[in-house]
């Protein structure tokens, strides 16, 4: 496996080589098994578990016949789905090698996209979209979970770059995605309460 230094291009920008060089110092990690640990609970915000949590929610307060907590789901499922809508769309237009997969190619790739495979696909974190989104959501329904929700959307997010699926910038970005898709969604949802 090559190390990121070797694989920096030189045209690559300020921001770009900062990205490499916090990935390169990251990457003798990857395999830990504390790495490897914390990366299996990380995959509890890809989506298919998001999706999952939303539906729960919404059997809960269907279950409860409480309306507040099946409103709940069906919010944190719309964000969910929009997050994933919005991250899909720029994953499409930017091809981006995985730190891992840089690394171990022995080159990096960063341009228009036109590769689908998902060694080629590391912007933005959907991870850090999704889990953003949701924790948003309960952040906003639950303030008193604020602080927690919002902790476990940034540790999710912060550990696919600790096990080199991702760039900082590509977490950065996903959950800047998560959160403005959860801003739109509440600003449309209260602009339709009004009416």
């Amino acid at each position: 496996m090559s190390s990121l230094q070797e694989v920096r291009q030189n045209s690559a920008s300020t921001l770009e080589q900062a990205d490499l060089a916090v990935a390169g110092k990251l990457l003798p990690f990857s395999g830990d098994v504390a790495v490897r640990a914390i990366g299996a609970v990380s995959d509890l915000s890809d989506q298919e578990p998001l999706y999952a949590a939303a539906a729960g929610v919404i059997a809960t307060g269907v279950l409860l016949r409480d309306d507040w907590t099946f409103q709940t789901g069906l919010r944190i499922l719309a964000s969910h789905l929009l997050a994933t809508a919005l991250r899909g769309v720029i994953k499409q237009t930017i091809d981006r090698t995985r730190p891992i997969a840089a690394a171990e190619r022995g080159a990096y790739e960063l341009g228009p996209g036109q590769r689908y495979e998902a060694d080629f696909n590391s912007f933005p974190s959907g991870h850090s979209a999704g889990a953003v989104a949701v924790a948003r959501v309960v952040a906003r329904r639950y303030p008193n979970s604020s602080r927690l929700a919002m902790s476990l959307a940034a540790a999710g997010s912060g550990a696919q770059v600790l096990r080199s699926k991702h760039y900082l910038t590509d977490v950065v970005a996903g959950a800047t995605i998560g959160w403005v898709a959860e801003e739109v969604l509440h600003a449309l949802l209260t602009r339709c309460e009004r009416i």
